[in-house]
């Protein structure tokens, strides 16, 4: 699993880059990941104050990972929370 804690805003900066931003996609590879995109794009126009809104919160990609990849069942008690799971594994 990859995940960064700064995402990128939609808008160009002066010197023709991005600047951080909140939401930002997360990615989990291997051998049993079934491929795709899980959760729902952001809107490049909806915008918060010129960041991406996050449309997927990363603790169901940690309790993806927990569950799915360590096998751990009681993902609520690790997270504080109950968080559903993405069908990323087969």
């Amino acid at each position: 699993m990859m995940f960064t804690e700064f995402g990128r805003r939609v808008e160009e900066n002066g010197s023709l880059g991005t600047d951080h931003g909140t939401a930002t996609p997360m990615f989990i590879v291997g051998h049993n990941v079934k491929g795709g995109f899980y959760g729902t794009p952001p809107s490049l126009t909806d915008l918060d104050d010129g960041n991406l809104k996050m449309t997927t919160d990363f603790r169901r990609g940690y309790a993806t990972m927990i569950k799915g990849w360590l096998g751990y069942d009681d993902v609520s008690t690790i997270l504080k929370g109950q968080f559903d799971t993405l069908p990323a594994f087969a």
